[in-house]
């Protein structure tokens, strides 16, 4: 049976099974690893995701007389299941709109510590056979020096970044990656919620 199939024939069973009458009628939402959301009216067993059991409220389907449907609600009452799903949803998408800040800022951090700091660079020397009559040296810093063992050489120093400029890579590259698995989570909080 393929996806289409099975959502049909779960979205025709849902429909069914409200048309009954509702009285301790009990349904389950079961949300997969992928995200993926079906209703079933049994509780099921070694299922791999989040199951949330919905209990149906016979009182919801009445309707409220006519001077009650046009009075405004009492200062005091209790929001509905409107307001408290609009409310659920706003939040969801300011902590989805924050991670996605937070991976913003990281990536362009990242972007913009990409080249060493002044402090972050070493100087090394590396020592190379001397000169032969009318060779000229590989850079304009070399120079003629002796090796320890006495014997003459040719000393280029060179600089380079040292393990404060890796360790500082490694820092961008770990807070990106925190961010963005925050924002995957936040995603994913953000879809059901809103289910």
């Amino acid at each position: 049976m393929t996806d289409l199939r099975l959502a049909r024939a779960l979205l025709l069973s849902l429909v069914a099974a409200l048309a009954l009458p509702a009285f301790g009628q009990v349904l389950y939402k079961l949300i997969d690893r992928q995200g993926r959301v079906t209703y079933s009216d049994r509780e099921p067993k070694n299922f791999d995701g989040t199951v949330i059991r919905i209990e149906s409220d016979t009182t919801s389907n009445i309707m409220p007389p006519a001077a009650q449907a046009d009075a405004a609600p009492k200062a005091g009452a209790a929001p509905g299941i409107g307001e408290n799903r609009r409310r659920i949803r706003e939040e969801l998408e300011a902590k989805l709109r924050a991670a996605q800040a937070r991976v913003e800022a990281a990536r362009k951090a990242k972007a913009e510590g990409g080249e060493p700091l002044p402090d972050e660079m070493q100087t090394i020397q590396h020592r190379r056979p001397p000169l032969k009559s009318g060779q000229q040296p590989p850079n304009r810093n070399c120079f003629a020096a002796t090796d320890p063992s006495g014997a003459p050489s040719l000393n280029c120093p060179t600089r380079v970044p040292q393990d404060a400029f890796y360790e500082r890579q490694k820092k961008l590259d770990d807070d990106l990656k925190r961010a963005e698995d925050e924002l995957e989570l936040a995603e994913r909080a953000y879809r059901r919620g809103t289910d």
